[in-house]
């Protein structure tokens, strides 16, 4: 929460009252200078417990707004994974078909030159080739489904990283409430001591 001048301006105007906000405090009989500083000592108790109120919102909003970014990357990276994935089997299909393409090619080309593909160092070239090809695909696969693993992982990270975020907040807001309680009480404490209040 940020104060624009018009927020100030208000705010100055209700701490002016402190010293009616100080009779209401301390009994009718007491001075106005007592009336003063029981009024100032109860908007001091008050500002306080205000700016531990704000600051402690003000974190767990952090927190929360992290952890809304960081679902929402861990999402994306989930969907990188299985575009990751369906761009490998897609590559490897196109891989396959130019394979069998190309074999299919050379296989026409030495049948018509009177050659026999099957048998012979040529069929062992063409099963070579075919073994190749084969493995290409299939590291083109792999190479897919490693991606889209580490992109995975990678979003398991990230969500993790925004609960860690969020409860982060959390704990920092707790954390300046009591730091703030024990200012006010602390705060209390003393002007009860001196008397403020009568």
């Amino acid at each position: 929460m940020i104060l624009d001048e018009q927020d100030v301006g208000k705010l100055f105007k209700k701490i002016d009252c402190f010293e009616t906000i100080g009779y209401m405090i301390v009994a009718k009989t007491a001075t106005a200078a007592a009336a003063k500083t029981a009024g100032m000592a109860a908007v001091s108790l008050a500002v306080t417990a205000a700016g531990a109120g704000i600051s402690a919102y003000g974190q767990a909003q952090q927190g929360k707004t992290a952890n809304v970014v960081a679902q929402r990357n861990a999402q994306i990276q989930s969907r990188n994974a299985t575009i990751a994935q369906q761009n490998a089997e897609f590559n490897a299909s196109l891989q396959e078909r130019e394979a069998r393409r190309r074999r299919s090619k050379n296989i026409a080309s030495l049948g018509g030159s009177g050659i026999d593909v099957y048998e012979g160092t040529n069929l062992i070239a063409l099963a070579e080739q075919e073994f190749v090809d084969d493995m290409n695909v299939q590291l083109t696969r792999r190479g897919g489904v490693i991606e889209a693993s580490n992109l995975t992982q990678q979003a398991g990270i990230t969500s993790a990283q925004g609960t860690a975020s969020q409860r982060a907040g959390y704990l920092g807001a707790g954390t300046s409430l009591l730091t703030g309680a024990g200012k006010v009480g602390m705060q209390a404490t003393k002007y009860n001591q001196q008397k403020v209040f009568g």
